[in-house]
């Protein structure tokens, strides 16, 4: 497919679009204009989540673990029953 065909399809479907593949679109459009913020994947509301975010994330929950804050499996399967 070449680029007109391309852009064709896209404006189809962006002219078709929810908010969320909206939000998912500019992001990914935004991400490519400024190549520094990388989106790694997105929120079930369609909002991007950036790899720096992942790894912050991922950062305060080694940190939490390491602390002690954490639920086991036992506590998990316990708590289940209690539903």
């Amino acid at each position: 497919m070449n680029t007109a065909a391309l852009k064709k399809e896209l404006h189809s479907y962006i002219e078709k679009a929810d908010n969320r593949f909206l939000k998912m679109v500019y992001a990914l459009a935004k991400s490519y204009e400024d190549e520094e913020v990388i989106v790694v994947g997105y929120e079930a509301d369609g909002t991007p989540i950036t790899k720096e975010a992942l790894i912050e994330e991922a950062r305060e929950a080694s940190a939490q673990v390491k602390s002690g804050n954490y639920t086991t499996q036992e506590d998990l399967e316990k708590d289940v029953e209690n539903w």
